[in-house]
């Protein structure tokens, strides 16, 4: 759980300052938003090297030294003129690659990466709450409605939605209607945001206990 700072003593605590509603979804965007920094940093690792490499080729260059007995200038011909000379195949593929690697950055950059939580409503703190909590909820109201054993019912949390697996022995009829109320109540008292949507099934082959 994430907390901020406490109301202004001025004003209701049901009624926080905007300054401290803005605190809280700063607060809420940050934990359940994953950080880009990895990325970040293997793109600037990169960039420098590139950087370095033009860098330390110019002022070779400029030298007129040599590199472990090769030209600088040399390389750079025979690469400029390697692609009139190359298959094809080749040089789409390794343009494939090139262009996946920068589209993969690029969508790691702009796309939303989330953390595996959802908030929680709160008039006092910024509260959220892991997914796996969300799931052992639902599956434990699940088991509460169909008398199910303790490994009997499974749940898996997605953003909008939660999915339960019941696992009844073979040949006990599941009441999954009832399952599915139970569990609906229980993500209504909780009123994790965004909402999530229940969708409990009966997993086709029973298990079998002994």
């Amino acid at each position: 759980m994430s907390a901020a700072p406490g109301a202004d003593p001025n004003r209701g605590t049901d009624d926080p300052s905007p300054e401290i509603e803005r605190v809280y979804r700063r607060v809420l965007r940050r934990e359940t938003s994953a950080s880009r920094s990895g990325t970040v940093v293997v793109a600037m690792l990169l960039t420098v090297l590139l950087a370095a490499a033009v860098v330390f080729a110019a002022a070779v260059v400029l030298l007129g030294q040599r590199v472990l007995g090769v030209d600088p200038r040399a390389v750079v011909d025979t690469a400029v003129r390697a692609p009139a000379g190359l298959d094809t195949t080749v040089v789409v593929t390794i343009g494939a690659i090139v262009a996946v690697v920068g589209l993969v950055f690029l969508l790691r950059g702009l796309l939303p990466q989330r953390r595996p939580r959802h908030t929680l409503p709160s008039d006092r703190l910024a509260v959220v709450v892991d997914d796996e909590v969300l799931a052992s909820a639902a599956a434990r109201a699940a088991r509460s409605a169909t008398r199910l054993g303790p490994d009997a019912a499974v749940g898996t949390v997605g953003r909008r939605t939660v999915d339960v697996v019941l696992r009844p022995a073979a040949g006990v009829d599941v009441p999954v209607i009832d399952a599915t109320e139970a569990v609906q109540r229980e993500l209504d008292a909780v009123a994790a945001q965004p909402t999530v949507t229940p969708h409990v099934r009966v997993q086709p082959t029973g298990r079998v206990d002994g």
